[in-house]
């Protein structure tokens, strides 16, 4: 995860781009499991961890890493949707990140809740990664 950050910061976004993200680890596979695999604790637990009121609201789920590169690139390119950075970029360090797992057991799975989450009034991104057991929350920021 550090890795996609530092590259996204030196490959793709320029430096008027905030990235950030926010990741909860879990002690245990059964606990993490309580929470990821129910949409309503899982709403709950975005909730309660991070203020998002996510409870109405639904989640596009892309367990593949391939197709949820393509759905994290268009999050960011939903911010300006002009040529700060290309979404070929983008998609290539997405995909990089989302497909750095070895099974299907320890994949990272991309949810894309739907809704006007702060601070750009966009979809929130949340990766659950299931080899490290650990929920991750992606805001970004444009400052013009």
């Amino acid at each position: 995860m550090e890795k996609f950050v530092k590259n996204m910061h030196s490959r793709v976004l320029p430096d008027c781009f905030d990235l950030e993200k926010a990741t909860f680890h879990f002690d245990n596979r059964n606990e993490f499991l309580a929470v990821t695999d129910d949409t309503d604790s899982f709403s709950g637990f975005v909730h309660r961890e991070w203020g998002y009121r996510c409870e109405d609201c639904y989640s596009d789920v892309f367990k593949s890493g391939f197709l949820g590169s393509y759905a994290f690139a268009l999050w960011f390119m939903e911010f300006d949707e002009d040529n700060w950075f290309s979404f070929d970029a983008v998609q290539k360090e997405t995909k990089k990140y989302l497909n750095s797992y070895s099974s299907v057991s320890d994949r990272k799975e991309l949810r894309i809740i739907k809704g006007s989450f702060p601070p750009m009034k966009l979809d929130l991104p949340v990766v659950v990664d299931y080899e490290n057991l650990s929920v991750t929350v992606w805001t970004g920021n444009l400052n013009n």
